[in-house]
């Protein structure tokens, strides 16, 4: 994920594994088909 975001392209994951999303640059969760979370990180954990 790392290379493919310094090559200035983005992914679009959809997932309900933790560990999966956990190495996202942003996180966005949906409950109920709404938006209830849009978190930002600033770096990979």
């Amino acid at each position: 994920f790392d290379q493919i975001h310094a090559a200035g392209n983005t992914v679009i994951l959809v997932t309900h594994e933790e560990d999966i999303a956990a190495h996202a640059r942003r996180i966005i969760r949906l409950k109920d088909g709404l938006v209830e979370t849009d978190l930002s990180r600033q770096s990979q954990v």
